[in-house]
C-alpha cells in the first residue's frame, strides 16, 4: 500500500475507482457528470486553487493504492477556513472502498493527512461524519478526534470533531 498526491498518472486507476464511488452512491461523487480524465484534472486544479466552484477552497487529493497500482481510498484536505468548512463540510473527507474496509486504511490515510503539518489558521481540523456512520466515528476517534457536536444539514444528523496534527 501506497499514499501518493493525485495526478494525471493515476488516470486509468481513477476511471475504475470513479465509477465504484458512484455505484456506492456516495454524495461526492454523484454530481460529477463529466469523464474521469476531466474531473482528475479539475481535482489537480483545485488542489492549486485554480476554477474553484463558488464557495469552494483549495482542496488536495491523495490516493491510497494497492500493490498493483488501482485506487482503493482517497483523502480530501480543504487548505482554508470559511463558515461552509468550519461548520459544515469540515477540512478533511475520506473513503475506502467496500472491499477494502475493516483493515485499517482510513485511519491510515487519517494519519497520513495528520503528519502533513499544514494545520488550518483555527488550529485544529474539523471533519465532519454522518452520526450513523459508526466505521468513520471509529476512525476519527482513534485518531484522537474530539467531538464538537451533533448537527442537522439537509435532514440528516451530523458528528463534528476536532482533530490535532501529529506533526509537532
Amino acid at each position: 500500500m501506497r499514499i501518493e498526491a493525485a495526478s494525471l498518472m493515476h488516470l486509468v486507476a481513477y476511471e475504475t475507482y470513479l465509477e465504484a464511488c458512484r455505484q456506492q452512491a456516495w454524495p461526492h461523487y454523484q454530481n460529477i457528470n463529466i469523464d474521469a480524465e476531466s474531473h482528475l484534472q479539475s481535482l489537480l486544479k483545485h488542489a492549486q486553487g485554480q476554477d474553484l466552484p463558488e464557495g469552494e477552497v483549495a482542496c488536495q487529493t491523495w490516493f491510497l493504492l494497492d500493490s498493483a497500482g488501482q485506487i482503493i481510498g482517497a483523502i480530501r484536505l480543504r487548505r482554508a477556513d470559511t463558515p461552509f468548512v468550519l461548520d459544515q463540510a469540515g477540512h478533511i473527507e475520506f473513503e475506502v472502498l467496500p472491499a477494502w474496509r475493516g483493515q485499517g486504511f482510513a485511519k491510515v490515510l487519517l494519519q497520513y493527512v495528520q503528519t502533513l503539518g499544514d494545520r488550518p489558521a483555527s488550529g485544529n481540523w474539523v471533519i465532519v461524519c454522518l452520526a450513523s456512520n459508526a466505521a468513520a466515528i471509529h476512525t476519527i476517534e482513534s485518531c484522537g478526534g474530539q467531538l464538537l457536536g451533533i448537527q442537522k444539514e439537509q435532514g440528516q444528523m451530523l458528528k463534528r470533531y476536532s482533530l490535532t496534527s501529529l506533526a509537532d
